[in-house]
């Protein structure tokens, strides 16, 4: 991999209004969409923030029908949908893995249940392709074996109320949990994540293409690293996936926090675009107007008094371009 296309010029903004590790993220309308993950301790949460980068604010909507992490997010009907992820999880106890299905519209300030997936999923990547909703591969209902299981719902049907459910489709080639997936010329991509969960936590190089037409995976350019933990930081601008932050494994070293910002274009290759002002583990991210924002985190931060994890609750901004 090459050395970084930028040196980038961080701002550190206000603080979030709730510190978030894990958060899920996606941008509507110009304006950051953050929901969910772990509060301070590990705490599931059941936030949903919007973040307007015009006025630097945030403003809390309706709480989430359950504390939720391990989900990401996909546009559509007037607002998004999230699916499966880990529910409930109190300190110092686990959170379970759910098949729940939930589409929120933005106008309403609503949630609406949708049908379930077919089994509790975890860490899988949900995309959307036309008015096919995917999930793919995650964590099964014992937290650490990795289904290689890819479903699809009918949202056509749905809209019209008819009766419709998740049906089968090609498995992912390699199962694995919290991977990135995104969407690019209507192709499906899924990036890295990891072996296991409970057990051990391997990054993973793999990057996995779903065309549509054929209905079958290719193998896509391997990262340069093992790599996961970056599901609400990753997206696609300007016909490039961004992927930000997250877990690495470098060839010959211990899985670390991530402090790059990684781009793939089409029939490309992974490149460096730049540094983050520090390696943060499972933000939220997205970029406004040529200008990167990224929210949240992990730092390895912890309590003074009792050693517990906290949240990071900082939020960074940089351009990316003139």
């Amino acid at each position: 991999m090459s050395e970084a296309t930028y040196t980038l010029d961080w701002q550190q903004l206000a603080d979030m209004p709730v510190a978030k590790w894990e958060p899920a993220s996606l941008l509507i309308g110009g304006k950051l969409y953050v929901l969910g993950g772990y509060e301070n301790y590990i705490m599931s949460s059941k936030r949903l923030h919007v973040f307007d980068p015009e006025t630097e604010i945030w403003t809390q909507l309706q709480d989430l029908p359950s504390a939720l992490s391990h989900v990401n997010l996909v546009p559509g009907e007037s607002g998004f949908w999230f699916a499966g992820g880990m529910k409930d999880k109190v300190h110092p106890g686990k959170d379970h893995i759910i098949a729940e299905v939930w589409h929120y519209n933005i106008e309403l300030n609503r949630y609406t249940a949708a049908p379930l997936l077919p089994g509790p999923r975890a860490g899988g990547g949900l995309a959307r392709l036309g008015d096919d909703l995917h999930y793919i591969s995650g964590l099964m209902a014992d937290r650490d074996t990795d289904s290689p299981d890819h479903w699809v719902l009918d949202l056509a049907a749905w809209r019209k109320g008819e009766k419709t459910d998740w049906v089968e489709a090609a498995p992912l080639p390699i199962a694995r949990n919290q991977l990135s997936v995104a969407v690019l010329n209507e192709e499906i991509y899924v990036i890295g994540g990891q072996f296991n969960h409970d057990s051990q936590q391997l990054d993973q190089t793999n990057v996995d293409i779903y065309n549509p037409t054929t209905k079958a995976w290719r193998a896509g350019p391997s990262l340069p690293y093992g790599h996961s933990h970056s599901e609400g930081a990753t997206f696609v601008y300007d016909n490039a996936i961004w992927m930000i932050g997250g877990h690495h494994t470098p060839t010959g070293d211990k899985k670390s926090f991530c402090g790059d910002v990684l781009t793939l274009k089409a029939d490309g290759e992974w490149a460096l675009q730049g540094k983050l002002p520090k390696p943060i583990s499972s933000p939220a991210a997205s970029i406004v107007k040529n200008k990167l924002y990224v929210a949240g985190g992990w730092d390895g931060r912890r309590e003074e008094a009792t050693e517990k994890w906290l949240s990071s609750p900082e939020v960074w901004v940089a351009a990316i371009s003139a």
